[in-house]
């Protein structure tokens, strides 16, 4: 019936009220506090000895030996815990095999080249003209990813070797946003 629709009769709302007198909420219906005697609450103490249950705060929760909630781990244990989840160790290793864009990006030249592209352009979007200097991004017109499968480009050194990579003709700065909606942005073009 929903509520607020239908008036009860004064008679109704007082029965109602009777029937639920002594009825905790949180006590799931039960009426009032059912207290045990002492003599109860000793057996039932008795009976739990020995039994190794978990806290009810770590009831569900995944076996971390020691409880270590809430405490912090030394620089000793945060360097073994690095070292044991690092290299082959690691769930996300691929047997040490790196993209050829990312190492081409991570090296000198490329951030060489990427400092030459802002400062001919005065650090300044050359689509929209903002200058905020962590808003803005290097952007190959003819993309790298399609000078790599040109040039067949296969390791750091050949990239190195190539010209039309690091030429500053084919870069322009542009903002975070103006560099999405270009064509080549994110691998849209392959």
């Amino acid at each position: 019936m929903p509520k607020g629709v239908y008036k009860r009769k004064e008679e109704t709302r007082i029965k109602m009220s009777l029937s639920r007198k002594g009825i905790v909420p949180w006590n799931k219906g039960k009426v009032g506090v059912q207290k045990c005697s002492k003599e109860t609450r000793i057996k039932m103490s008795n009976s739990r000895k020995g039994n190794k249950r978990k806290p009810m705060s770590l009831q569900g929760r995944i076996n971390i030996g020691k409880s270590r909630i809430g405490k912090r781990a030394t620089k000793e244990t945060k360097e073994k815990m690095r070292i044991s989840h690092s290299g082959e160790k690691s769930h996300l290793w691929k047997g040490g095999k790196r993209i050829l864009s990312d190492i081409i990006r991570s090296s000198f030249p490329y951030r060489q080249w990427r400092s030459d592209v802002f400062t001919r352009d005065n650090f300044t979007c050359q689509e929209c003209g903002d200058k905020k200097g962590g808003n803005l991004e290097s952007h190959h017109i003819k993309s790298l990813s399609k000078i790599i499968q040109e040039y067949n480009i296969k390791t750091l050194e050949q990239a190195l070797s190539c010209e039309e990579l690091w030429n500053i003709n084919n870069g322009q700065t542009l903002c975070e946003d103006c560099h999405k909606k270009t064509n080549n942005f994110g691998r849209k073009n392959i």
